[in-house]
């Protein structure tokens, strides 16, 4: 069990580099505190290694966020900024809403977007770009 719990946590989803300066992890299936901690450590990481100035955490394939899991996400999107870059977190469902409603889990200084594509066009703003459709 314990071999099998290490490769899960080596499996950690990567940081992708979307834009210069725009940085996302794509967060997929149950999150413990442990995987958490690997997974926001890379991302803090890769927001040194490539001076991004934005970080974008998307939970859209996460099935539930419990108060450990939400605390974590907070405390990183908190030294993403000590950092020098926002941060926002996308893919909330509504059930995910309720749930970090019903444990009190503060996002209040947390940028939150329903979607990544909606969170993309927040990142892209942020660096000074807009989107439109050609010949709008």
């Amino acid at each position: 069990i314990r071999r099998q719990q290490q490769e899960l946590l080596e499996l950690s989803p990567p940081v992708v580099k979307m834009w210069q300066g725009v940085v996302a992890v794509p967060l997929i299936g149950t999150l413990d505190s442990g995987r958490t901690q690997i997974v926001m450590e890379n991302l803090l990481e890769q927001i040194v290694r490539t001076s991004a100035s934005v970080a974008i955490i998307d939970i859209t394939g996460v099935p539930t966020v419990d108060t450990l899991v939400g605390q974590h996400l907070i405390k990183r999107v908190a030294a993403a900024r000590l950092m020098g870059a926002e941060c926002s977190i996308s893919g909330i469902r509504p059930q995910i809403a309720q749930t970090i409603v019903h444990l009190g889990i503060e996002l209040q200084d947390v940028t939150t977007k329903a979607s990544l594509g909606d969170a993309i066009r927040l990142a892209f703003g942020r660096l000074g770009f807009e989107i439109t459709r050609r010949g709008s």
